[in-house]
């Protein structure tokens, strides 16, 4: 009897082992097929990408909490050199509620920093119409953002960075703030993430 629990005992070691090998082949591994930041930014790359941006906290114009989403499109024209666009979506809820839509063209060069990181900063210029309660407006945007990516794969990178966009608006304002011309008085502060992939 003793020998037959001897072979029982010593079958359910092997068969966990067996069972913890399987599990660990089948983990994903990033640095069996990592990324490389010297593949990214080649002339004649598109890269398509999602930057995501969640203000709270500080705007000089208004106390609001702002979501923005901005699937994005860019092309390196040269090595390291990139053009591309931004379509604008954001919601504000605080002081007061807001919805803006609009475009944004932008420059960006992009900076190797080590094997599978680096540094993407981007400066654009874009339109958006932003609707609060009982008015609209058109204000122009200013932005610049610095994310910094971490390539996990061939073709695919996250990153997030500080970004500083300011809004010129003769009327409502992105936030809906009552202002004149710009005077450096709507200009935000936050942080953006980003996701992508290029080819």
């Amino acid at each position: 009897m003793r020998g037959s629990n001897k072979w029982t005992g010593l079958a359910l070691v092997a068969g966990l082992a067996v069972s913890a090998q399987a599990v660990a082949a089948e983990e994903p591994n990033l640095n069996a097929n990592p990324g490389s930041s010297s593949s990214f930014g080649q002339a004649g790359q598109m890269v398509i990408s999602q930057d995501l941006n969640g203000f709270l906290g500080y705007n000089t114009a208004s106390e609001v909490f702002l979501i923005r989403l901005e699937p994005s499109a860019d092309y390196f024209l040269q090595q390291n050199l990139s053009v591309g666009a931004s379509a604008l979506v954001a919601f504000g809820f605080g002081d007061s509620t807001v919805v803006g839509l609009g475009v944004l063209g932008r420059v960006g060069y992009h900076l190797p920093l080590g094997e599978r990181v680096s540094l993407w900063p981007k400066a654009g210029f874009g339109v958006q119409f932003a609707h609060v309660p009982n008015a609209s407006d058109v204000n122009f945007v200013l932005d610049f953002n610095a994310p910094v990516l971490f390539h996990l794969t061939p073709h695919f990178f996250i990153g997030a960075g500080p970004q500083v966009r300011a809004v010129i608006s003769q009327s409502v304002g992105s936030l809906g703030s009552e202002q004149g011309y710009f005077a450096g008085n709507d200009v935000t502060l936050g942080i953006t993430t980003t996701v992508g992939g290029y080819f």
